[in-house]
C-alpha cells in the first residue's frame, strides 16, 4: 500500500512540542520514503486551521481538518456512553464518517498517533472486514500516566483520573490485540505495557530523534569563571502540562532556596508557552524568569550553563533532555526524566531523585567545571551518533515495508 493516512489528535505543525514533533517527523519521512501521505487532524481554533494549511504547504501533502464541537458536549457524551473522556475530547462525527469510508475501501495504511483515536476504528461498522493495514503509535503508556496523576491529586480528581486510566487501559489492550503493529517510544515503555496492559503481542520500540539543525551547541562556550559568578539553569516545556508544572514547582519549592544559598547570583529560567498562574507567580523574584511563549527557544539553551529536568510525573522520552544534550549542556535530571534515553547514566549526566542529591548535583555543576563539561561532551557525542530521525524511525520504515 503506497498510500498512508495519518490520524492526529492535533495538527502536527509547527513541530514545537512533544507529540507534534514526533508525528511531524514521521509524516516528513513517510513522504521522503515515497509514500502518498494524507493527514486527518482535529482542530478547535482558527490558529489550528492555519497550522493545517501551513503543514500542507510545507510538506506538499493533503491535510484535512475536522472541527471539534463544544467541550461540554464532547465530554458529557463520553461520560454518558461510558467512554474515557480522552475519547470524547477528540471525537468528531465527520472524521468518523471519513474513517468509515477508508476502512470500507481498504486501500490504505492507517497510522493513528494516540490510543484514544483507536475508538474511530473499533466504532466503525467496517472494522472487522477492512483490508486496511492498521498501525498505532501509542507514544507513551497513557493509562499509566493517568494513574500517576491519580496518585498525586485531590479526592475528586483522583476518581476522574482513575476512571480515565482504567478506560484507556482497556482501549490500549484491545488496540494491541487487533491492530497490525503498535509502537512505543522506549524500551521501558514497552516493558511496562507488557507487564501492566497487554502481553499478547510484542510492542515495537519507535524512538524520537532530534533535528540537529534546530538544536546545536553555542559557538561561544561559557567559561568556569563566568559560570561561578552567574550560574544559570534552564527548564523548557509547555507550562500548562501537569508533569512540567509539577517538575518546576518541586524544583523551586524544594531545591532552589538551597542552590541560592550556595550561589546567590544563580538564575533559573522557565521557558515555554501557556504558563499557569502558579508558574507566572514565580517570576521576578529569587532570580527566576518565566518567559511564556517564545518564537525561538534555542537562544535560551545557549545562554544557560545547565539544564534541569526534575520530573516526578512522566511517561516516555523527554525531548527537552535530548535538546539539552544536543546543545552540549550539563543535565541534572531525575530517573523519570532520564527514562528511555540510551545514554542517560552517571557518566553523561546527573541522574538523582531526592532533594538533597538534586541540590548537590546543581551545585556541583557550578563548582566543578571540568566534570560538567565532560558529562556534557559525552552526552553530545552520544546523541549525535544515535539520535538522528532517520535512525530512530527505521522501525516505522520496516513496518511500512510489510504492507
Amino acid at each position: 500500500m503506497s498510500k498512508v493516512c495519518v490520524l492526529s489528535q492535533r495538527v502536527p505543525y509547527p513541530p514545537n512540542k512533544g507529540e507534534k514533533l514526533r508525528t511531524y517527523h514521521q509524516i516528513e519521512f513517510l513522504k521522503r520514503w515515497g509514500y502518498e501521505v494524507e493527514v486527518l487532524s482535529l482542530v478547535e481554533t482558527a490558529e489550528d486551521k492555519k497550522n493545517a494549511l501551513a503543514l500542507a504547504k510545507h510538506l506538499g501533502i493533503s491535510v484535512n481538518a475536522f472541527q471539534l464541537g463544544s467541550k461540554f458536549t464532547r465530554y458529557a457524551s463520553a461520560l454518558l456512553k461510558g467512554l474515557p473522556v480522552s475519547v470524547g475530547a477528540f471525537y468528531s462525527k465527520m472524521l468518523q464518517h471519513v474513517v468509515d469510508e477508508k476502512l470500507k475501501e481498504g486501500r490504505e495504511t492507517l497510522l493513528l498517533t494516540a490510543s484514544s483515536l483507536s475508538y474511530y476504528i473499533f466504532n466503525s461498522p467496517h472494522f472487522n472486514n477492512t483490508q486496511c493495514r492498521l498501525l498505532m503509535d501509542f507514544m507513551d503508556v497513557d493509562s499509566d500516566k493517568w494513574a500517576q496523576y491519580a496518585d498525586s491529586s485531590s479526592l475528586l480528581m483522583r476518581y476522574v483520573y482513575k476512571r480515565e486510566s482504567k478506560g484507556i487501559k482497556k482501549l490500549e489492550a484491545k488496540t494491541n490485540q487487533r491492530f497490525d503493529e503498535c509502537f512505543l517510544i522506549a524500551r521501558e515503555e514497552a516493558q511496562l505495557f507488557s507487564s501492566s496492559v497487554d502481553s499478547s503481542k510484542e510492542i515495537t520500540v519507535l524512538g524520537n530523534g532530534l533535528d540537529f539543525e534546530a538544536f546545536y551547541p553555542a559557538k561561544v562556550q561559557s567559561c568556569a569563571k563566568k559560570i561561578s559568578a552567574a550560574p544559570h539553569f534552564l527548564f523548557t516545556g509547555v507550562m500548562d502540562y501537569k508533569p512540567n508544572v509539577d517538575a518546576v514547582l518541586w524544583f523551586v519549592q524544594n531545591c532552589w532556596p538551597f542552590i541560592r544559598e550556595k550561589a546567590p547570583n544563580a538564575k533559573f529560567t522557565v521557558g515555554g508557552m501557556n504558563p499557569r498562574e502558579e508558574i507566572k507567580a514565580l517570576a521576578g523574584s529569587n532570580g527566576i524568569d518565566v518567559t511564556g511563549f517564545v518564537d525561538d527557544i534555542l537562544p535560551y539553551f545557549h545562554q544557560t550553563h545547565a539544564f534541569v529536568a526534575p520530573f516526578r510525573l512522566a511517561r516516555g522520552v523527554q525531548n527537552k533532555v535530548l535538546q539539552a544534550a544536543a546543545c552540549k549542556l550539563p543535565i541534572i535530571t531525575t530517573s523519570m526524566g532520564a527514562e528511555g534515553i540510551s545514554f542517560a547514566n552517571a557518566d553523561n549526566m546527573w541522574v538523582v531523585d531526592d532533594v538533597d542529591s538534586f541540590v548537590a548535583a546543581c551545585v556541583e555543576s557550578i563548582e566543578n567545571f571540568e566534570l560538567s563539561q565532560c558529562k556534557a561532551q559525552r552526552s553530545y557525542q552520544a546523541i549525535v551518533s544515535e539520535y538522528s530521525w532517520e535512525q530512530q524511525l527505521s522501525p516505522l520504515k520496516e513496518a511500512m515495508a510489510k504492507t
